[in-house]
């Protein structure tokens, strides 16, 4: 990744990091909401994504291909979404837990996204199925993480909560972005609907008008580096029990 960076700025060529869930109509609408001012301060938050039994298959539990588990699966999406839509502070230090104990589950899946192809031929899995973890930035907020592949819980479930001084915000799996605020003394709770959309195909319209229409891109690659530095570091911390400092 840093040479990725620094290959870029010394040929002055745009380097794109493929961070699809900022460009979601989900995402959008949170946006809107934080842009305006409606959260104030936003000091704290929580992402999770979690499935019950959504194992994808093939390479992904072998580490030697794919680097980890449900962390850099879906984590990775997850977390940035989160240190986006708080104002992408940087990280400082992080803690965290992994666990495998679902390896050999061969239980249905109750996930869309399990299964992707045949196992790797020797049925090698040496991933984490769970990730925990805590982050703190420099600016004082704290963000918690949870992602799996399986555990023991109703279902799939993903979201993003956000903590603000004014209002909280919680977007939720259907796209919706529920809004807690207070007005004249009373605790009120609003719903604004965005659907999920296509973060995918939106993010290579993105890349287009940056390159085509001169836009201003919506991240720098710091932004790519800094996420990996807290991959790395939860693994680390999961491994050697100790908090770690980046």
């Amino acid at each position: 990744a840093l040479e990725m960076e620094e290959c870029a700025r010394r040929n002055g060529k745009l380097l794109m990091i493929g961070f699809v869930r900022r460009h979601g109509n989900d995402a959008a609408t949170a946006l809107d909401f934080i842009n305006k001012g409606y959260l104030g301060d936003i000091y704290c938050a929580k992402v999770s994504y979690l499935r019950r039994a959504g194992f994808p298959g093939n390479w992904f539990g072998d580490k030697s291909y794919s680097g980890g588990g449900p962390l850099i699966d879906l984590g990775v999406h997850m977390i940035d979404l989160s240190i986006w839509l708080m104002g992408n502070p940087t990280p400082v230090a992080v803690s965290g837990c992994t666990y495998t104990k679902f390896a050999n589950d061969e239980a249905e899946s109750d996930s869309e996204h399990s299964k992707f192809g045949e196992a790797v031929a020797d049925g090698t899995f040496d991933v984490e199925d769970l990730a925990m973890g805590f982050i703190r930035f420099d600016n004082g907020a704290c963000l918690q993480i949870e992602f799996s592949w399986a555990s023991n819980i109703e279902g799939e479930t993903r979201f993003v909560e956000l903590r603000g001084t004014k209002a909280g915000i919680t977007w939720c799996d259907n796209g919706d972005a529920k809004i807690y605020s207070e007005e004249n003394g009373k605790l009120v709770n609003t719903v604004r609907s965005g659907g999920m959309g296509n973060g995918h195909d939106e993010a290579l319209r993105h890349f287009t008008r940056i390159v085509l229409d001169g836009a201003a891109p919506d991240y720098v690659p710091e932004q790519g580096l800094n996420m990996i530095k807290i991959l790395e570091a939860i693994y680390k911390s999961a491994e050697t029990g100790r908090e770690v400092v980046l």
